[in-house]
């Protein structure tokens, strides 16, 4: 009913759903569509007809089992998300979908980069591999990206794969050669989240300014490290923001 009535509005432009249940499997068909925000619960979301989106903020409210949707089909959920959205400008991956986004084979990058993208907003959990994962790809595929946000996720007690060098490993072929202004909030200054600021500094030619925004005054001391971290840009302003 709902996939219908979407389709059968080819004019639709702008879309918002807010706390949104009661579909499963979400398929937008939306030719004229430009604007899309939703934030609910759904096992599943693709796109068609979708070439002029531009904007998109999506978040999934609840927690996704990993393991058991790589039993059912182990084809990426990332790659599946993106084939329709040409020229997206704006993405703002909220709550757990960047954990949707990590199911199945996730590759390097995008066969089909967002060089229209140049504003993205991940909130992640540094701790978890698949998450990790999914959002190196996102930011390997972005080759014209010139404004980002991470928030972190606080912590929960799961039996997540861990990594605690990812960030360190030599993942990348490129520099972010546009990326100018960088938020990194929630964070608590554990070594994960520690060794992504510092990759951001050393491959960042053209940054302008780094803003971090702790969980809490507890890690101060030890965010206070970043200051220290090598700049590939002369002109990057480090700024420390209370919480």
């Amino acid at each position: 009913m709902f996939e219908k009535l979407i389709s059968s509005c080819p004019l639709l432009e702008r879309l918002t759903l807010i706390n949104f249940t009661g579909v499963t499997h979400l398929n937008i068909n939306a030719p004229n569509l430009q604007f899309f925000d939703i934030g609910g619960i759904f096992d599943d979301v693709s796109f068609q007809n979708t070439f002029h989106l531009a904007l998109v903020s999506i978040g999934l409210y609840v927690n996704t089992d990993n393991d058991e949707n790589d039993a059912r089909d182990n084809s990426s959920k990332l790659l599946r998300f993106f084939v329709n959205l040409p020229h997206i400008r704006r993405l703002e991956v909220q709550s757990y979908f960047l954990k949707y986004l990590g199911i199945g084979n996730v590759p390097s990058r995008l066969p089909n980069p967002c060089v229209d993208l140049n504003y993205l907003s991940i909130r992640i959990d540094f701790d978890d591999l698949e998450e990790n994962t999914a959002a190196l790809c996102l930011l390997k595929s972005c080759p014209n990206l010139q404004e980002l946000e991470m928030l972190a996720r606080p912590k929960e007690q799961t039996s997540v794969e861990r990594s605690t060098n990812f960030w360190e490993d030599d993942h990348w072929s490129s520099l972010f050669a546009h990326l100018r202004l960088v938020k990194v909030s929630g964070i608590s200054g554990v070594k994960l989240e520690m060794h992504f600021i510092k990759f951001l500094l050393s491959n960042s030619p053209v940054l302008e300014r780094l803003t971090v925004k702790p969980a809490s005054q507890d890690g101060e001391w030890e965010l206070k490290e970043l200051l220290r971290f090598r700049r590939a840009s002369i002109y990057a302003e480090v700024i420390y923001s209370d919480p």
